[in-house]
């Protein structure tokens, strides 16, 4: 694939898709097995043999747009979902010699369409019942192509200026090419679904007396969790989140050559290797799990380690030296678990002696993300995400479903687009037995 520029103006994105050739090689090591395993492992339903068969025997588009019919976010997910956890862990190919390599293939059907129009599906039955989704990231696109490919008048409300949640504004540009996510993203809106960006809607519930027929709400997960220690207030300290979406419009924040990271997930990694990108001459990344507990998926661990993030595990951060009211330094300690395997802050005792210094030019805390405030009148657990039946989607307001990061604490973005899937099916069953009865909203 060829580069593209970003706004960003960092490195374009990393990594290469196949060649046809390559890619027809590698679809033809596939034993194209009864009862594919493979197919089991992807929370959207794609059908792994099926694209990889059509990939084999040169059927290129044939194999987008199966994916497609599965998962909207056919090239997205080929670079940012973990395959080697879902699909690619239950290969058969794998217990001979290599799993297939389900996620070049499906990066390479993706690439199929860069740049053209994917083709709309005909035959749509327009249905006069409006649907309302809050969040344009994942599950909010793969819930508004379900409802708008049943007919249904889908809005979709952002709070941010660009639409994409977290693809736009968490993934690194050298992750997901800016301009592949717009050619995925725009088949939304042909599809004919309305998307009112920078339009926050803090009382999702309220949508149900301004016409709309039900409402799914899912607007990800964006509040940081802070690490809270001495220091945490001088200026170059930055939450990973914001770093990351000041980059991604275009923003070079000032880091320095020397940084730390804290924490050990994905957004950890992506601060890490953006930081890198940006020219930090060091970037060392601090986190209390060792490198087989780390919640980051193992691809994003060694992507980091091949760009020369250093590591520094089973550690916890004391404070951020200051000077001038600026970063200077960072002071930490080794740890060891009380109780064996209770991977949380209070299950970890300092070990004497393990004291370490880091000079830094700036500190970029990543230790997690919850929900902005603005449910109101939705009922919410202890941690304050939207409680739901984790089934049907609903929540405990009639006619309000939700799904995504902010029903489930943070999970993979195919995870997020088959929530979307299963709340547009809820929300079409709902609506379709409302019809019944013969009432309409």
């Amino acid at each position: 694939m060829e580069d593209r520029e970003h706004p960003t103006g960092l490195l374009p994105e990393a990594g290469r898709t196949y060649a046809p050739h390559e890619a027809v090689i590698e679809a033809s090591r596939c034993l194209m097995c009864e009862d594919p395993p493979c197919n089991r492992g992807c929370p959207a339903g794609v059908d792994v043999r099926r694209f990889v068969r059509k990939i084999r025997f040169g059927n290129f588009r044939g194999a987008t747009r199966l994916i497609r019919d599965a998962n909207p976010l056919v090239g997205v997910c080929g670079r940012v979902c973990p395959q080697e956890i879902l699909c690619m862990e239950h290969c058969t190919r794998g217990e001979l010699d290599t799993p297939i390599d389900i996620a070049g293939l499906q990066r390479f059907a993706g690439d199929i369409e860069l740049g053209a129009l994917a083709p709309l599906p005909g035959g749509i039955r327009e249905r006069p019942e409006r649907v309302a989704v809050v969040g344009a990231g994942p599950a909010g696109l793969a819930a508004a192509v379900a409802l708008r490919l049943g007919g249904f008048q889908v809005e979709v409300f952002e709070r941010e200026r660009v639409a994409g949640g977290v693809l736009a504004l968490g993934v690194p540009p050298t992750r997901l090419s800016r301009a592949f996510l717009e050619s995925e993203l725009a088949y939304v809106t042909r599809l004919g679904a309305r998307v009112h960006l920078g339009d926050e809607q803090d009382d999702p519930a309220s949508l149900l007396s301004k016409g709309f027929a039900a409402v799914f709400v899912a607007p990800g997960l964006w509040k940081a969790r802070r690490v809270g220690i001495p220091g945490s207030d001088l200026q170059g300290v930055h939450v990973a989140m914001e770093f990351l979406k000041a980059v991604a419009r275009g923003e070079r924040p000032a880091i320095g050559a020397r940084v730390v990271v804290i924490g050990g997930g994905n957004v950890a990694m992506d601060a890490a290797t953006t930081a890198k990108a940006l020219g930090a001459e060091r970037v060392d990344l601090c986190c209390l799990e060792s490198f087989d507990e780390m919640p980051a998926f193992r691809s994003e661990i060694e992507h980091a380690q091949a760009e020369g993030v250093e590591f520094r595990t089973r550690t916890r951060p004391v404070r951020v030296v200051g000077e001038g009211g600026r970063v200077a330094g960072y002071e930490g300690i080794g740890i060891r678990w009380k109780v064996p395997g209770l991977l949380v802050p209070s299950n970890a005792e300092d070990v004497p002696g393990t004291e370490f210094g880091l000079r830094a030019d700036a500190v970029i805390e990543a230790i997690g993300q919850g929900p902005l405030d603005g449910f109101a009148g939705l009922a919410t657990d202890t941690r304050g995400l939207v409680a739901v039946d984790v089934e049907a989607m609903t929540t405990s307001v009639e006619g309000v479903f939700a799904g995504g990061d902010v029903t489930s604490g943070g999970a993979t973005v195919v995870q997020a687009v088959a929530e979307g899937k299963r709340a547009a099916a809820a929300i079409a069953k709902y609506l379709e037995s409302r019809r019944e009865k013969g009432g309409r909203r």
